[in-house]
């Protein structure tokens, strides 16, 4: 005859819940889950070793410590050491960087129709921009206009773009590009 083994002594769902500070259905849910615990009827019966198996699934897991972090240069130096490979960034394009140029060489005023490759769209972008300022109004009523600091700093921000990329053995990429007068 095999040895028999004493039985724990055994709780009701409403005793377990009280020991493990559950409410009586929060109980019964993990014991079936986990299949830590008896039925008969309706009624759910706890060994002492079923509260304790319960109370090790409730167990959170140990933290673990953070693995060290691989330090990765910023982004930003990226671009700041490669801004060259790119276009420059700047609010105009090189058609309009164009009419820039050739406005910061002239003194007087000039109106769309003496400058080449310059709309009135052109001029209305500029404006709005206060890449320039309007000094007059000529015979046909266009603004006549003459660059700001505003418009020269987009010049120059170009010409550092287009002298960082000869350093790189690159062209200026059409940036460099002057129009004359009509």
């Amino acid at each position: 005859m095999e040895p028999t083994i004493p039985l724990d002594t055994i709780y009701t769902a409403d005793e377990a819940a009280e020991r493990l500070r559950l409410t009586n259905r929060g109980v019964i849910k993990l014991g079936k889950a986990y299949g830590l615990c008896s039925r008969r009827g309706r009624d759910y019966l706890f060994s002492e070793a079923d509260i304790l198996a319960l109370w090790e699934v409730m167990r959170e897991p140990a933290k673990q410590p953070k693995p060290p972090t691989v330090k990765v240069a910023p982004a930003r130096d990226f671009w700041k050491e490669n801004f060259w490979l790119f276009d420059p960034s700047v609010a105009v394009d090189r058609r309009e960087m164009a009419v820039l140029r050739f406005l910061s060489s002239q003194r007087a005023p000039r109106s769309r129709n003496q400058i080449k490759r310059a709309g009135p769209r052109t001029v209305e972008s500029f404006l709005k921009q206060g890449f320039v300022v309007e000094r007059a109004r000529d015979s046909k009523g266009d603004p006549m206009i003459v660059i700001t600091d505003e418009g020269r700093e987009q010049i120059a921000k170009v010409d550092r773009w287009i002298k960082e990329r000869a350093k790189h053995g690159k062209g200026a990429g059409g940036w460099d590009r002057k129009v004359g007068g009509a």
